[in-house]
């Protein structure tokens, strides 16, 4: 299931997935998009971002209680951003 791929414990990982395209290269693996190894093509990778952009989109209605200025949209979108 896809929600494996990031740890539930936030003591060990504060700051959420540290390479959001490995995240991505595991889901297109697991759905049969791509073999195990084979890299994401730029297309898979914007199709990611973009359901990224509208999961956050959905946070923006919710504010962090740890960082008033923050939404939960802004927090996904710095978690989760292709470098």
């Amino acid at each position: 299931m896809l929600y494996t791929y990031v740890s539930e414990d936030e003591d060990q990982d504060p700051v959420g997935p540290s390479n959001a395209l490995e995240l991505f290269s595991r889901a297109a693996v697991e759905v049969g998009l791509i073999r195990a190894g084979d890299p994401l093509d730029q297309n898979l990778v914007d199709f990611a971002m973009l359901v990224v952009h509208m999961c956050a989109a959905i946070g923006d209605n919710y504010m962090q209680p740890e960082n008033p200025g923050e939404s939960v949209g802004d927090r996904i979108r710095g978690d989760l951003r292709a470098q």
